[in-house]
């Protein structure tokens, strides 16, 4: 095993902003380098590295070390990481919606990129990262994080508007049509497409295919596939074509070949959502 992967729930407050926490241990024998495709989880990660050893990724054509501080952005496709050493990491799990509430920083800016955040929020948040690598276990990094977020919160106007709820209706539909969606939240379909690109930085309809293809990987992670054909019915898919076309664009691969060659990928789909 080259990975190992720990998620935690956020307190009630963050909900409906943070989809969960988890730490990351990646590379763990450390025998040589490691490559391995990362699938879009639909979620924005705040990562925050533990060690002084970090990943190489690619931005703008050019790969880099990681930044000790870094936001990654709502991807839409998978993307590789490299590893030379053992890397481990904190991060929060941020809703694509979720992230500018609490930091006032749109999604859209940060589609199939990242950032450092340090750049981006500056001293305060800095300060929030050295602390939090003194702490001395994760649940004293979640409480700390928490506290961090919810005094962000208090700070920004929350803003509830319909792209937060046809996000969230997406999640939790995941066989919801666009057109329907539109009819729910009483605008127009030409509209909320609009402002769902806007805000979010792709349509409501790619975000639903990126949540689909993550519940079938969770089911996955569960063990709890045994009929590829059922399990994408459950998912909201009809024609098994169309699955196995969504399938390969957001993983890379069929779902057969991605099945036998699960250890390449870094498939950190999440809980299940639990945003009624």
């Amino acid at each position: 095993m080259n990975t190992l992967l720990n998620e935690y729930m956020p307190c009630e407050s963050l909900k409906p902003f943070v989809e969960l926490f988890w730490e990351g241990s990646f590379n763990l024998n450390a025998f040589g380098p490691l490559s391995m495709q990362m699938i879009p989880t639909g979620c924005i990660e705040l990562i925050i590295h533990l060690n002084d050893l970090h990943c190489d990724l690619e931005n703008d054509t050019t790969w880099s070390q990681s930044p000790n501080f870094m936001i990654m952005g709502l991807y839409t496709k998978p993307y590789e990481i490299r590893f030379k050493n053992y890397v481990k990491v904190f991060a929060i799990r941020f809703k694509p919606e979720g992230i500018y509430n609490i930091f006032g920083v749109p999604a859209s800016l940060l589609v199939d990129r990242y950032e450092d955040m340090s750049m981006v929020l500056g001293a305060g948040f800095i300060n929030f990262s050295h602390k939090l690598k003194e702490e001395i276990s994760v649940l004293s990094m979640i409480q700390r994080t928490e506290n961090y977020l919810l005094k962000n919160l208090l700070n920004n106007k929350i803003d509830m508007n319909y792209v937060n709820l046809a996000a969230n209706l997406i999640r939790n539909t995941k066989g919801v049509k666009i057109k329907d969606l539109s009819n729910k939240l009483c605008i127009s379909e030409r509209q909320l497409v609009r402002e769902f690109k806007e805000k979010i930085g792709i349509s409501p309809k790619h975000y639903l295919r990126i949540i689909r293809i993550n519940e079938v990987l969770r089911l996955l992670n569960e063990g709890q596939v045994i009929n590829l054909t059922s399990v994408a019915y459950h998912c909201g898919y009809f024609d098994q074509s169309h699955f196995i076309n969504d399938f390969k664009k957001i993983t890379g691969e069929k779902p057969s070949i991605f099945i036998k060659e699960r250890g390449q990928f870094i498939s950190n789909p999440g809980l299940a959502h639990y945003d009624k």
